[in-house]
């Protein structure tokens, strides 16, 4: 949620964002509410239309008010809608329910003085009856309309009533208070003397910022194919479109997509540019890349978002006042952090926030998110924009302003499956229900509501499609109730436990509210083992969601083939694709494929394993150097490992191994073995699909060749097997999208880790007598056209030819 926009040299916020960015306080708590605002719910819409429409003739609904202020360079606007106005006569007391009212009635009627009346309508959890006084933001903002309303209209005094109905009961309840226009004037003045100071400092920034971008050049002469690329990004943003780039590696993918978004920014085409990630490596290259333009003059707001468990100071990630110091008043001083942290620094990255953090004692991971909403750009991970449930402050916003840059975005398929699925476990509603027993028999009660929903699916799991609504409502009042309790009681036993299933079922909820097409739904286990499973297929149309919202999205990466597949999960066949040819001299690359090896399930073995061994034998005592090897499992890494321990490829070459639990510390290690000066030669083993396999960069001697062992094919699972059957109901070749394709583009960014700038020569080898059918040749870039199969007795000559042909 963005506090404030610009256009046209005007600046302007609302009032609720207002006084909920000004005026907040207090802690971080567990509870977060159910969705950014509950008032949004189909109930609580409900309710506030059905309370406005009660009213007696003279209340107006929804009046838009608003003021402007002229400043030295800029217009200030504060503009809002209040739920209802009228003109009625002082009520006897400040708090009263519907019936008290209706009491009040006779003593009414022997009154004269009437007064505007500011009603601020909100539907809320709580037990209404219990509401003593209106909470500090809902009263502000009514004050807020009240003095929008009443100045201009001369009024000396005015009332603002508060009216609180709970969701689950209707019950009404209003808190009124009357105030003089000239202690509104004092107060409101005071709060748009903050807002001025916030105002001032933003436009400021912008103003430097667009003079820095429109004095910034290209940092690099220009290579083959990157200038075509730059353009193409800068007319999509242009033009309003979203568009597929296919660049190869090594082509400058980062600075060709972020140069002609940062002149469409320094033009006012966009408001904020958000550079998106799957992995650290990739937010690093986008970061340096921000720290060179900014070397050489460029002024702007930077942010990084880092993970929360990457972030926190804690040696628990336990978010509640409690047990987190820093979450403990953590709105009393967030303001205070964020406007120094903004005005200091250009640069907002990991080791700023927690500076920052640590020196105004407050969240690093909520600092991020408020710097990032006022930030020019942001490097952050995929789920910060694309996922319902980590987006809760609404980063990304309605503007339709945002550049999205995607890198290497054919990770984003999986990970939006992964987004927008969810799962309910029949199991842990009967663990919680145990839980809360003796603490809340409301919460027991709604959880019995939600188990009855599921006994009902575990007799008959074929049929879970159409029970699926079923659990709707039952979710909602168990979710509002546990949000409540969670934080009226930060010390209860089991904490932990509950908090992980309320967010999980929050969770299955919010992809059950907005999902639609796209997705499997079905049940795995039977009675208490059931588990609802909400499968995300074919996320096209969640990803439209927020794609519809944005100027540009930049889909690229070096291997979205088949173009047709990500066009079609990604973007639903509505945008173009656009291929950036290869600035490589193809005699410096070669391709080698293997006729006598094969990673088959059926055929896997000592025999196929001691092949492999051999040929990593040839290629070192062809041309010794750094290599890669690719292997489709950690299984088959382990026993070619252990054969080649026994075998004169460890007399010839260091083995570097990668496993599956390495820390930064360990990956960085690992990588940094791969030197040009190294003695001897080294081989990594490593799995194809994981950490290094796309995303690195060894440049030069570093690394001169790669093997790929098999053609990357998921192994066989449920899910595998629902995405095969989704397609070919839907006359797709369901084997292709479940295994194919998703197996060869492991390949191709295996391979993609040699050759990475135009000085550099390498060679690949693909180990599977498959690479070698025509379905998976198609699949191949257009600058793989040439290769050579080989087997063990040719392979020697094909290398000895190549490396003599290279000079070395």
């Amino acid at each position: 949620m963005d506090v404030l926009s610009y256009q046209n040299n005007t600046v302007k916020t609302s009032v609720r964002k207002l006084v909920e960015f000004l005026l907040r306080s207090g802690d971080i708590e567990t509870g977060t509410s159910l969705v950014s605002d509950p008032e949004a719910m189909q109930e609580g819409s409900r309710l506030h239309r059905k309370i406005q429409r009660s009213k007696k003739a003279g209340y107006r609904s929804e009046v838009a008010l608003k003021m402007s202020w002229h400043r030295e360079d800029y217009e200030l606007v504060l503009e809002g809608r209040a739920d209802g106005i009228d003109m009625v006569e002082s009520p006897a007391q400040e708090t009263y329910t519907i019936a008290e009212e209706q009491e009040a009635g006779e003593e009414k009627e022997g009154r004269k003085v009437r007064l505007p009346l500011i009603d601020e309508i909100k539907c809320v959890y709580k037990d209404v009856t219990k509401i003593e006084e209106p909470e500090l933001l809902h009263l502000a903002q009514a004050k807020c309309y009240a003095y929008m309303y009443g100045s201009p209209a001369g009024f000396g005094e005015i009332l603002v009533q508060i009216t609180y109905c709970n969701i689950e009961t209707e019950e009404i309840r209003y808190i009124v208070k009357k105030y003089s226009m000239t202690e509104l004037e004092e107060w409101f003045e005071d709060l748009m003397d903050q807002y001025r100071l916030w105002a001032d400092q933003y436009v400021k920034q912008r103003r430097k910022r667009n003079q820095s971008i429109e004095a910034m050049a290209f940092p690099f002469a220009y290579r083959s194919g990157q200038k075509e690329l730059a353009a193409m990004v800068y007319r999509s943003i242009e033009e309003k479109r979203s568009i597929f780039l296919q660049a190869p590696t090594g082509v400058g993918k980062t600075i060709s997509t972020l140069y002609p978004s940062l002149k469409s920014l320094g033009e006012e085409k966009a408001e904020r540019i958000f550079y998106l990630t799957a992995k650290t490596i990739t937010r690093t290259v986008a970061e340096q890349t921000l720290s060179l333009l900014g070397r050489q003059g460029l002024s702007l707001k930077a942010v990084s978002i880092t993970a929360k468990e990457k972030i926190c100071d804690n040696e628990e990630m336990d978010c509640n006042p409690v047990a987190c110091p820093r979450a403990r008043g953590h709105f009393d001083r967030i303001n205070q952090a964020l406007f120094a942290l903004l005005t200091e620094q250009d640069t907002v990255d990991r080791e700023a926030i927690l500076e920052y953090g640590e020196r105004y004692q407050v969240c690093p991971y909520e600092l991020s998110f408020e710097a990032a909403q006022w930030a020019d750009t942001v490097i952050c991970d995929y789920n910060y924009v694309f996922d319902p449930h980590v987006n809760r402050k609404s980063l990304f916003g309605d503007k339709s302003g945002q550049i999205l840059l995607i890198d290497e975005a054919h990770n984003l398929l999986d990970r939006a499956r992964e987004m927008y699925s969810a799962f309910l476990r029949k199991e842990d509603v009967l663990r919680m229900k145990k839980l809360f027993t003796g603490k809340s028999k409301g919460i027991v009660r709604k959880l019995q509501n939600c188990n009855s929903v599921l006994f009902k699916m575990s007799k008959n799991t074929e049929e879970i499609g159409e029970q699926i609504d079923q659990l709707y409502y039952p979710l909602f009042w168990l979710l509002a109730s546990m949000e409540e309790y969670l934080k009226d009681h930060p010390e209860m036993e089991q904490r932990e436990e509950a908090v992980e299933f309320y967010f999980q079922a929050r969770h299955f909820f919010m992809i059950l509210d907005t999902m639609e097409d796209g997705y499997d739904i079905y049940g795995q286990g039977t009675g208490s083992h059931l588990m609802v499973r909400l499968f995300c297929v074919d996320p096209s149309t969640r990803l439209a969601e927020y794609l519809d919202r944005c100027r540009a999205g930049i889909f690229f990466s070096a291997t979205l083939l088949p173009v047709p597949y990500y066009r079609q999960l990604l973007g639903g066949n509505a945008m173009d694709a656009f291929r950036i040819t290869s600035p490589f001299e193809q005699k410096k690359k070669l391709l080698t494929i293997t006729s006598d090896v094969t990673s088959r399930y059926s055929r896997r073995g000592e025999q196929q394993y001691l092949r492999i061994v051999r040929y990593m034998e040839k290629t070192i005592s062809v041309k010794p150097g750094n290599y890669m090897i690719f292997f489709p499992s950690y299984e088959m890494l382990s026993q070619v490992l252990a054969l080649a321990e026994e075998s004169t490829l460890s007399l010839a070459a260091d083995i570097l191994v990668q496993n599956a639990s390495m820390s930064e510390k360990e990956r960085e290690e690992f990588l940094s073995a791969f030197r040009e000066d190294n003695r001897r030669s080294l081989v990594g083993f490593c799995v194809l699909g994981s950490i290094f396999s796309e995303g690195i960069d060894l440049a030069g001697q570093r690394l001169i060749g790669v093997l790929i062992v098999g053609t990357g094919i998921p192994q066989i699972c449920e899910e595998r097997e629902r995405i095969r059957s989704y397609f070919d109901r839907r006359g797709k070749k369901g084997y292709d999208y479940a295994y194919r394709f998703p197996g060869m583009n492991k390949v191709l960014q295996a391979a993609g880790r040699v050759i990475r700038t135009d000085r550099d020569t390498g060679t690949i080898l693909l180990m599977d007598d498959r690479f070698l059918w025509r379905e998976n040749q198609m699949l191949l870039p257009e600058e793989w056209d040439s290769y050579y199969e080989v087997n063990l007795d040719n392979y020697e000559n094909v290398l000895e030819r190549f490396w003599k042909e290279q000079g070395k």
